[in-house]
């Protein structure tokens, strides 16, 4: 099978799996998804069409998005989700805007948890460039930054630390070559098992998400 039918294999598959997450969708989700992100109809017209306030569609349309991009994470190996957030990690640290841009979904999504103690994004951050501009604003902004791969939530996520300091925890959804959400915990409260004094840089630490 040559690189076209691969390609093919994969698109079908991608598509598939989307029709089947939009079928697992409530009638009410998957309203208010189709016609936001795929008519692009205004906040008011979705809600009257739903017939909900509109920032309860908003909530609708935000749970849709996110279950669509779950599954759509699952068609991805451990081998090329490893692949794909060791890129993310080395563009960062090289602080390389276009290339980070470049393995991100067109519409991803991140969200940023500084527990109202770290400056962060008051709402999710969407779009590929937004997303890369974000990232790298928040992460590279210490002179003694360091970012690796690490295990969070089971797979491989980014450890961001300043100096000995872990600063951020990331983990990240990815679909085929691109990450189509970014969890970045940034609230100290959520890392301090992350930082117990006992334990020394490289060990392994505590799980954590930043929907927790």
């Amino acid at each position: 099978m040559d690189q076209a039918d691969n390609d093919s294999s994969f698109e079908e598959e991608m598509s598939q799996v989307l029709l089947d997450a939009l079928d697992a969708l409530s009638p009410a989700e998957r309203t208010a998804f189709a016609l936001n992100d795929v008519f692009g109809m205004a906040p008011q017209a979705v809600a009257d069409v739903v017939g909900q306030p509109e920032r309860e569609c908003a909530e609708l349309t935000e749970r849709a998005r996110h279950s669509l991009s779950v599954r759509r994470a699952r068609t991805t190996t451990t081998r090329q989700h490893d692949l794909v957030v060791r890129a993310v990690g080395e563009a960062c640290a090289d602080e390389d805007s276009g290339r980070l841009a470049s393995l991100l979904a067109t519409d991803v999504t991140a969200f940023f948890d500084g527990g109202g103690k770290v400056r962060t994004p008051a709402r999710p951050v969407d779009g590929h460039v937004q997303v890369a501009h974000s990232l790298l604003t928040l992460l590279t902004r210490h002179p003694h930054t360091t970012i690796v791969p690490h295990s969070v939530n089971g797979r491989t996520g980014l450890i961001v630390r300043y100096e000995n300091h872990v600063a951020a925890v990331i983990s990240l959804d990815i679909a085929g070559p691109h990450v189509v959400h970014i969890w970045v915990v940034l609230n100290p409260d959520k890392l301090r098992l992350w930082n117990r004094t006992e334990l020394a840089p490289d060990t392994p630490r505590p799980q954590d998400h930043a929907s927790d």
